[in-house]
């Protein structure tokens, strides 16, 4: 389990003043999504102060060169011990799937002429909440999917899906507060 203190905090390098902002913390590395596509996963032993914001004790090349990923590729999960392959027990796929029964959580998310949208962090009985590119969120209506594979796949395409946009600090569709969203994590 992770201990949210990172989630949803601003990052800074030691030669930028805006690297993005935590979208996920594990028990290793904080996720961070900067603008545009940029997605870097960085360890948390890279972390030289925290306050307000995060600071990374590397210039922001270097950060770049080291932990840049794709924004397409899945979140990391906290949760380690959901994956069967973890378990020090044998677990069959089955049983599994029964315990833990599928959710759209860490799936991406696209529109139906194949824009990159995001990744869900929240899933609620009528809506999902995706964490996008920009420092975007969406809240969008789970009546707007229309197809969930690999991805989740909604029918407005853009700019009608930014009709979902929601301010990324805003009360979760719950009414919880967005910091409930690193103690599920």
């Amino acid at each position: 389990m992770t201990s949210g203190q990172y989630f949803n905090k601003g990052v800074k390098a030691l030669d930028s003043p805006h690297v993005g902002h935590v979208v996920r913390e594990t028990d290793d590395k904080i996720v961070v999504f900067g603008g545009g596509d940029d997605r870097y996963d960085i360890p948390k032993s890279e972390i030289k102060f925290t306050s307000g914001n995060v600071l990374i004790d590397l210039p922001m090349y270097e950060i770049a060169k080291r932990y840049k990923v794709s924004r397409e590729e899945p979140l990391p999960t906290g949760k380690a011990t959901k994956d069967p392959w973890t378990r020090p027990e044998n677990v069959d796929l089955a049983t599994y799937e029964r315990e833990y029964p599928k959710s759209l959580f860490n799936k991406g998310v696209r529109t139906n002429n194949e824009d990159h949208v995001g990744h869900v962090v929240k899933e609620t009985k009528d809506k999902i909440v995706v964490f996008g590119h920009y420092d975007y969120r969406f809240d969008i209506p789970k009546s707007e999917i229309i197809a969930v594979g690999r991805n989740v796949i909604v029918k407005p395409d853009f700019p009608e899906i930014l009709k979902y946009r929601v301010d990324r600090n805003a009360p979760l569709p719950t009414g919880e507060p967005i910091d409930k969203l690193a103690e599920e994590q």
